[in-house]
C-alpha cells in the first residue's frame, strides 16, 4: 500500500524523481507470529553458532592433545614443545568448557515464550538495534540483518531491563526508544 502525501513523522518517505511527490509506505510491525518465528529463529542461529564453536574447539583440543603424544616419541630436546602443547590444549578445554556452559544457558530459554518486559530470552527492537538477552554471543547474522546476543550481565541490558515497547532508556548519554519486545 502506498499513501501520498501523510505526515513524515509517521512513514518513511521516497520522492519520486520523476514527478518530484513524496510517496510514505507505512512501517509495518510484524505479527505476533511472524515474531514468535524470527524468536525462534534468532534463537536457533545463537545455538548452531555455539554448537559450531564447540566442535571446532573440541577439534583444537584433540589436535594440541595428538601433537603433544608425537612429541612423547622423539627426543627430550623437544619437551618444551610437547608442554607447550599439552598447555593449548588446557587452554582449549577451558573455552570448551565455557562454549558448554553457555549452551546450557541458552537451552534455558523457551523461545515460543512471549515476554511483554525486557528480561532473559526477550529479542528487543530499539531505535538503534535489534538484541536477543541470552548469552554474551557478539553479532550474529538472521535473515540479512544484524542481531546483538548479549548476557544479562552487560550493562545495557541492566538499563534496559524490566522496561517494555514504548519506553525508553539511556545507556552510555545515548537515548534508545524501545520499539519492539518480543
Amino acid at each position: 500500500i502506498i499513501y501520498k502525501k501523510k505526515r513524515k513523522e509517521t512513514f518513511p518517505g521516497i520522492k519520486c524523481l520523476l514527478c518530484r511527490e513524496v510517496f510514505f509506505y507505512p512501517i509495518q510491525v510484524k505479527p505476533i507470529m511472524e515474531q514468535n518465528s524470527l524468536k525462534k529463529k534468532i534463537y536457533e542461529v545463537a545455538v548452531e553458532t555455539l554448537e559450531s564453536a564447540a566442535e571446532r574447539t573440541r577439534l583444537a583440543i584433540e589436535e594440541a592433545i595428538q601433537a603433544a603424544q608425537e612429541e612423547v616419541n622423539t627426543l627430550d630436546i623437544y619437551e618444551s614443545y610437547r608442554s607447550q602443547y599439552l598447555q593449548k590444549s588446557e587452554m582449549f578445554v577451558s573455552q570448551y568448557n565455557k562454549i558448554l556452559e553457555q549452551l546450557d544457558i541458552l537451552r534455558k530459554i523457551n523461545p515460543e515464550e512471549e515476554s511483554q518486559n525486557i528480561e532473559f530470552g526477550s529479542i528487543v527492537i530499539t531505535d538503534r538495534q535489534k538484541i536477543f538477552v541470552a548469552v554474551g554471543l557478539g553479532k550474529i547474522k538472521v535473515n540479512g540483518d544484524t542481531w546483538f546476543v548479549i548476557s544479562p550481565q552487560v550493562p545495557i541490558f541492566e538499563a534496559m531491563k524490566g522496561k517494555k515497547a514504548g519506553d525508553e532508556f539511556i545507556f552510555n548519554n545515548i537515548k534508545h526508544k524501545i520499539l519492539q519486545v518480543s
